[in-house]
């Protein structure tokens, strides 16, 4: 039989390798493809420079004025930030009749959300008027759909068209829009999906468009609560 000191070694080693498991990193492998560019869509980051946590994150965010921050600048610190699968997995609340937008922590500078998908949910044709945008996915598949405006009439008109397609799974690599991108997000798989959103500065109001109408529409954001739960 083990004397007491090795079985309590034992115990130590174990619980040091689960603490380690626990805070691995959900950021994804960087990915080797790119959304179009020229078009307000940063392209995935293909570096693998050392991963920072949320603190260091948060730091780094209030290094500079977000007004003056580049998509691919927040792309590459994004792509770097390392979040534990405990912090997601406790932000994780699905909404039956919508996706469901649960905020993990906001700054002046950005807000981090868990972004939940049953199937079939999807949103608006928006942009992000002033805030930038990274997604990454951390279980499901997401579809990701850009537009621009018809007939090359001026930004920030409709209707607008489709200009690409894309499904990303989790590993993939972080993608998002610049200020100005139109997008489309959707769940289109039969299982449920989960995304790791962060805006820079914190998205208030977005813009919706259509593919068939000249109209546009300001829409007010809101998080999900537990409330709306029930």
């Amino acid at each position: 039989m083990r004397s007491s000191a090795t079985q309590q070694r034992l115990r130590l080693r174990l619980t040091r390798r689960r603490g380690r498991a626990a805070t691995q990193s959900l950021t994804p492998e960087p990915a080797r493809r790119f959304v179009p560019e020229g078009r307000g869509y940063a392209r995935r980051m293909d570096l693998d420079p050392p991963q920072i946590s949320l603190d260091e994150f948060m730091v780094e965010m209030h290094r500079e004025p977000v007004s003056s921050l580049t998509h691919e600048r927040h792309m590459g610190l994004v792509g770097r930030l390392r979040l534990s699968h405990g912090l997601v997995e406790s932000h994780t609340r699905f909404d039956e009749d919508h996706y469901a937008r649960n905020l993990v922590c906001r700054t002046p500078s950005f807000e981090l959300l868990v972004l939940c998908w049953r199937p079939g949910q999807v949103s608006t044709i928006h942009d992000h008027l002033d805030s930038l945008n990274a997604i990454a996915i951390v279980g499901g598949q997401l579809t990701s759909r850009t537009f621009v405006p018809s007939d090359g009439r001026p930004p920030g008109t409709g209707p607008v068209e489709m200009a690409g397609e894309e499904r990303v799974r989790p590993g993939e690599g972080w993608i998002g829009v610049d200020r100005g991108g139109i997008h489309q997000l959707a769940n289109t798989s039969d299982e449920d999906l989960i995304t790791v959103h962060v805006y820079a500065p914190a998205l208030m109001e977005l813009t919706v468009y259509s593919t068939e109408s000249p109209e546009i529409e300001r829409l007010r954001l809101r998080y999900t609560l537990a409330d709306d739960l029930t």
